[in-house]
């Protein structure tokens, strides 16, 4: 029995939020014990490499990275290691810092401290040249900002170097995905979050073994191994590929607006289950920081999609399109009780014409599950 498309949709995104605020509460309790983010980092990219192996030996269609109708050939070894060596370096940076700032910072912080993620791969895609110049985005990047500045003067226990070390992996993060869509671009190759892992994880796994060895040898004492147990980081490891699998299905059935309202959901439970498990003081200061930033996130994420509708006005185009929204959705609601009225209960089974996918974007949908995919949950 097939599921209908609604329900599907929810039960996708319901695993994408608990698996990956899930997942970024794991690796700070897992932290606070094991303070070693380098070669948990690397575990988690190890495992991946194998679990995407069998998947690949059962699916293997799902990895495709040519394109028959561009004329491009699936990447080969080679390739991959001129395309994706660059990005994994950057991938290693992102990742690894990203678990080393909540050693020094609480969790709710660093969650808080993400929604800069936009500024940093808006400000590096301009350098790289991805991206245009756009007053309308720059104030609403302007407005994540300064949120972020409120949030910041809010922080009860603010460390400095826990501070940087988080912007250092928003800033590579950025310059990860900017780089990525250059590459991708120029080579004609595609890629899934699925390929994106059998193509990246290897290399990332390789190279922070490699950091390990030479940075952090009492990572590899099996006493401190032995303390929080094998089947504790097996089952973290393994949530970090499941989520990688949930955001390839994710993106198959869900539109980009969907994605960015359960992004926020997703968002909020994190930083409450930080209060939860890690007892984190969240102060009103920063309560109202957090709002703000949220709110120009949610606005960036509207006005990016067509900067020039926003020239006259953020807030006004903004306030128009919501009227303009509730407008159609009450009239389309009035048409389909008019529908009923005049149709047999019969005929009513299984409709799924009130799903709206008007406001699907699968690029931005993608691009946007590709980079969490990357990232690994961490926080």
């Amino acid at each position: 029995m097939e599921l209908d498309v609604p329900v599907t949709v929810a039960l996708v995104l319901t695993a994408w939020i608990a698996l990956s605020a899930g997942l970024t509460i794991f690796n700070a309790v897992l932290l606070g014990t094991f303070r070693h983010p380098i070669l948990l980092t690397c575990w988690h990219q190890a495992v991946s490499v194998v679990l995407i192996i069998a998947v690949r030996a059962v699916r293997p269609s799902l990895f495709d990275t040519g394109d028959e109708r561009q004329g491009v050939p699936p990447l080969t070894f080679g390739a991959a290691l001129k395309l994706g060596l660059p990005v994994a370096v950057l991938q290693c940076v992102s990742l690894v810092c990203g678990n080393t700032a909540i050693m020094y910072l609480s969790l709710a912080f660093c969650q808080m401290i993400k929604a800069l993620t936009p500024a940093s791969v808006y400000a590096t895609g301009y350098l790289c040249g991805t991206q245009q110049w756009s007053v309308p985005v720059v104030k609403c990047l302007s407005v994540i900002t300064f949120g972020m500045m409120v949030t910041s003067l809010g922080e009860m226990n603010f460390h400095l170097l826990g501070f940087v070390v988080q912007v250092t992996a928003l800033i590579a993060e950025g310059l990860r995905i900017n780089i990525l869509e250059l590459r991708l671009k120029g080579k004609g190759y595609k890629l899934n979050a699925l390929s994106s892992v059998a193509v990246f994880a290897p290399m990332v796994a390789a190279m922070l073994f490699i950091s390990a060895l030479l940075f952090d040898r009492s990572a590899f004492n099996a006493e401190a191994i032995g303390e929080v147990g094998i089947p504790i980081f097996g089952a973290n490891a393994f949530m970090a590929f499941l989520l990688n699998v949930v955001i390839y299905l994710a993106i198959q059935c869900a539109s980009g607006l969907v994605f960015s309202l359960a992004g926020v959901l997703k968002d909020f439970l994190i930083v409450a289950g930080s209060c939860i498990f890690q007892g984190s003081p969240i102060t009103t200061t920063q309560l109202i920081g957090y709002s703000i930033a949220v709110a120009g996130l949610q606005a960036y994420g509207v006005v990016s999609r067509s900067p020039s509708d926003f020239e006259n006005g953020v807030v006004s185009e903004l306030f128009r399109r919501v009227i303009e929204a509730i407008g159609n959705q009450t009239f389309r609601r009035a048409e389909v009780s008019q529908k009923e009225a005049a149709t047999p209960m019969s005929t009513m089974t299984g409709s799924t014409e009130f799903i709206d996918h008007s406001l699907r974007d699968d690029d931005e949908a993608g691009v946007k599950l590709f980079d969490e995919a990357q990232a690994g949950g961490h926080p």
